[in-house]
């Protein structure tokens, strides 16, 4: 949306901030909650940086984000996942910025946390409802048809949007140039394998490092993920090789690596499946999120009608569905259906801000010259 828009990213995700965030655009990261809460920062062992209560907290990053809308004065907010964030921290801020307001979901919610009742019920619900313009289901509503599938309320449902999934386009010439770049031979099977963030990831990285060591003669990639145990366990530690084996402990151009692979291990983030179907990897999924009612297992589950993929929440399968993929390689494996998803969710966005917000509110801010609408 960079260039007929001014926009900022607003994150707590201290990756996020540098890794995906083009120059063309700005940002500004945010105290998180694994550094503001003391029950998360114990999975790292780890004290908060400041001593507060929860409610201090709430507070403190409601203040930071109010400063922000009030600097910024924007024409739109975005905002992912939960409709008030994950404290109700975003409710005053929505109730009172004089913009629109958009919602992305990923259409596939995670049952055992009761997000319907956190997205579609209650304070949350009732903001959709009132105070929210549209609601953008970044899916194929042929894998998960969100409205449908939640029996989404009316009101909602007249907002409710499905767009596409929303990705980083990778082309042909890319992928060719990643495999070159890593040294992979016409011949050569390469496998790529993360667990998103890395947390409650370990037991997969850890069984997927004992795989590679298994198959010396494949080039394997494995990305244990800045948020995971095993990589706060050596700050200084970044990266090692041993022989075809590589394992590193982030990668910024980790989506290049996965569309280009011949196979996927992935805990099954929605970003991960995404980056891989456009490649023409085979796809093993391990959730983290061991239930089968949650986002990752279902999401991966129902793009079995348009990708060779597998899903299970047991990680001692990995050998047997590793094999499985690597005999369907060798033996040229039929083709499937991935291009036929609908990937150009992000564009079919900027096309519906651009007709809400109409020519008219472009150029309001002297500070907003360089570009139309923030």
């Amino acid at each position: 949306m960079q260039g007929r828009f001014a926009c900022l990213v607003v994150t707590g995700h201290r990756a996020a901030a540098h890794w995906f965030v083009p120059q063309a655009c700005e940002y500004v990261r945010i105290p998180s909650w694994d550094g503001l809460l003391g029950a998360n920062a114990r999975y790292w062992g780890r004290a908060p940086f400041v001593n507060m209560s929860k409610a201090q907290a709430v507070e403190f990053r409601t203040e930071i984000l109010r400063g922000i809308v009030r600097g910024f004065k924007p024409d739109a907010i975005f905002v992912d996942h939960l409709p008030l964030g994950a404290e109700e921290e975003l409710a005053a801020i929505l109730r009172d910025a004089p913009c629109r307001k958009y919602f992305v979901t990923r259409g596939v919610l995670n049952e055992t946390e009761n997000l319907r009742q956190l997205i579609l019920g209650g304070k949350a619900g009732d903001y959709l409802r009132v105070h929210y313009d549209r609601v953008f289901v970044a899916s194929d509503p042929r894998v998960f048809d969100f409205c449908r599938q939640y029996n989404i309320p009316a009101e909602i449902r007249e907002k409710a949007i499905h767009v596409g999934y929303v990705t980083q386009k990778i082309p042909y010439e890319q992928k060719l140039k990643t495999r070159t770049a890593r040294g992979i031979g016409v011949s050569d099977i390469w496998v790529v394998a993360s667990a998103g963030g890395g947390q409650h990831g370990e037991e997969l990285i850890e069984n997927c490092i004992g795989l590679g060591n298994e198959y010396p003669d494949i080039a394997f990639d494995i990305v244990i993920g800045p948020r995971s145990k095993l990589a706060s366990a050596d700050p200084i530690w970044s990266a090692s090789t041993q022989g075809r084996l590589r394992i590193h402990k982030e990668v910024p151009h980790l989506a290049q690596l996965n569309a280009s692979a011949d196979i996927v291990i992935s805990a099954g983030g929605y970003n991960t499946l995404l980056e891989a179907v456009q490649g023409s990897a085979d796809i093993l999924c391990f959730p983290s999120r061991k239930n089968t009612r949650d986002e990752q297992y279902q999401h991966a589950a129902r793009l079995k009608k348009f990708v060779n993929i597998e899903v299970s929440t047991e990680v001692r399968e990995l050998v047997p569905l590793f094999d499985k993929a690597l005999t369907s390689l060798l033996q040229h494996r039929r083709g499937d259906r991935r291009g036929e998803l609908l990937l150009d969710g992000a564009a079919n966005i900027r096309k519906v801000v651009e007709q809400d917000l109409g020519s008219t509110s472009f150029g309001d801010s002297p500070a907003k010259e360089d570009s139309e609408s923030a």
